[in-house]
């Protein structure tokens, strides 16, 4: 059983209620990728075999039905493979944003669409930085960046799961 807590609640915790995303059923945005290669250069992977592996790691995962565990797991093999920086990996790590009244995350086995969520977070802080000049300083624009990375990333790797080839040759019909 989930337990709502209202926002007078809310002031005396560290406890937050998942993201509320509003477009759960959004499949594609500016970050989807419908190109190997673009999705390949996205994550840095230069190696046929890299993406073989990549791929391998993925099948068992769907970004529009993820949970923040299992988004914690690829963020971490991403990050250890050096395909996203530190900034991207906490947004990844965060997962739907949800944590109890110790500070630590809960519902982390709750699945949710992480191209919707990614993507709904960055217009929520673009909006913010627009409303509060004074907020932007470097610390935010870099965690802006990092939020701009994890929606491409996550662009990429939801190309690479329903994408069943494996090399980067370009194919081309007369």
């Amino acid at each position: 059983m989930a337990i709502m807590l209202t926002a007078e609640q809310m002031r005396y915790t560290k406890a937050t209620n998942a993201y509320a995303i509003k477009n759960p059923e959004q499949r594609t945005n500016a970050f989807t990728v419908t190109e190997e290669s673009v999705a390949a250069n996205t994550l840095n992977l230069d190696e046929t075999q890299k993406i073989i592996d990549l791929k391998k790691y993925l099948k068992d995962y769907d970004m529009t039905s993820i949970s923040s565990d299992e988004l914690r797991k690829v963020a971490r093999v991403l990050f250890d493979n050096e395909m996203i920086d530190i900034h991207a990996f906490a947004v990844f790590a965060g997962g739907n944003l949800a944590t109890g009244a110790d500070g630590r995350p809960t519902d982390t086995d709750i699945k949710f669409n992480a191209i919707a969520l990614f993507n709904e977070r960055l217009e929520d802080y673009n909006d913010f930085l627009e409303k509060n000049p004074a907020d932007v300083k470097e610390d935010t624009l870099r965690w802006r960046k990092g939020m701009i990375d994890a929606n491409h990333a996550v662009g990429a790797l939801a190309y690479f799961v329903n994408s069943s080839r494996g090399d980067l040759t370009i194919h081309e019909q007369a």
